[in-house]
């Protein structure tokens, strides 16, 4: 047995023999290490058809999905034909703790890809977690179309529910089948894709403002494209968000729309952002909200771009910390240090950083 896969047995808790498919139990965690920790991981894609009545036409996404491996070495990622991640290894074998790992999806930004976040979904794989990312067709960098339908927004949700509906189809023979747990999912996104974290926190929609921009002529404006914003995006497995620096959609939800907020929600933001109307109105969520002072769009992601107060790896390394007390509280139910001192700012995870809570 390899020192990386004991490791990865130990973080699990779980016992090195495989249970039988259909009744594996979810692993046991023990508490995360918040700081960042950059292993191979396993990588392969699988195409999610989304359940978007609203279009006219059927849309399948490409999802990432990144497994724990022993393997250190093999063909690297290639995202969107253009970017490779040498970390990311291509169908290298899935290192089975005979157990459920616990789930997060990320949402890439407009003109982005799945991989964008790669460095901090590889940090949550080492101890233990499987990721998922779908590049949202119609809006990743080499297929962007403008103008965008007024459903698009909407659109994009469905990406990610289809992210979680495409893993629970596995088949019985595919190595993930039964290990993973879609029951408690937290969703990551960036820019655009922090606007589809917040809107899967399940605010209301704005249906008249909605209307007035169909009305005044905005694209993809049937009777079908209206009605996707009816309801809030809700999907009962996704049990906690994490938008950064991604505006949370003053054109699609109203300040009082956020009251029907019931996920927790932790958004990290360059400090500059002043979008606090959720902050100030998700009456029924627990809202932490972090600002990087000297950080810009590029600190959240693995774009090689630093920023004017945080160097790349420094700002990811902080990212991390943030992401894996959240991760740790909202979707493993572990608590205490560092976590909660982490979340509610009595923990100084950098001088740079200011934290603002308002638990409810």
């Amino acid at each position: 047995m390899t020192a990386l896969r004991l490791a990865a047995l130990l973080l699990a808790g779980c016992a090195p023999v495989a249970e039988p498919l259909d009744t594996a139990p979810t692993c046991t965690v023990t508490p995360p290490d918040v700081a960042r920790v950059d292993v191979a991981a396993g990588y392969r894609t699988v195409d999610a058809p989304v359940d978007a009545p609203w279009l006219a036409e059927p849309r399948t996404v490409p999802v990432g999905l990144w497994y724990p491996t022993d393997e250190t070495t093999g063909d690297a990622a290639t995202y969107i034909g253009s970017f490779i991640d040498e970390r990311s290894l291509v169908d290298a074998a899935f290192a089975d703790t005979g157990c459920r790992l616990p789930l997060v999806v990320y949402s890439h930004g407009s003109q982005g890809w799945g991989g964008n976040t790669s460095p901090l979904v590889r940090h949550l794989v080492a101890q233990g977690w499987v990721a998922a990312a779908p590049d949202h067709v119609g809006n990743t960098l080499f297929d962007n179309v403008e103008p965008r339908p007024v459903s698009y927004s909407r659109t994009r949700v469905a990406d990610v529910v289809a992210a979680i509906d495409a893993i629970e189809a596995l088949p019985t023979d595919d190595p993930l089948y039964d290990r993973v747990d879609t029951s408690r999912v937290l969703v990551l996104g960036h820019s655009f894709g922090g606007q589809t974290a917040w809107l899967l926190a399940g605010p209301t929609y704005d249906t008249e403002t909605i209307a007035a921009r169909c009305d005044a002529g905005a694209p993809g404006c049937t009777d079908a494209e209206r009605a996707a914003y009816d309801a809030p995006s809700v999907d009962p497995r996704v049990v906690a968000v994490l938008p950064m620096d991604g505006a949370a959609g003053t054109d699609l939800v109203a300040p009082a729309g956020w009251e029907t907020a019931d996920r927790p929600i932790l958004y990290l933001s360059k400090a500059e952002d002043g979008d606090d109307g959720p902050i100030t109105n998700a009456a029924a969520a627990d809202v932490t909200w972090a600002r990087f002072d000297g950080g810009c769009h590029e600190t959240f992601t693995s774009t090689a771009l630093s920023c004017p107060g945080f160097e790349k790896e420094e700002g990811l390394d902080v990212v991390a910390a943030y992401l894996t007390a959240f991760a740790a509280t909202q979707i493993l139910s572990l608590d205490g240090a560092p976590y909660d001192g982490i979340l509610d700012g009595s923990t100084v995870v950098d001088t740079r950083v200011t934290v603002r809570r308002t638990a409810r």
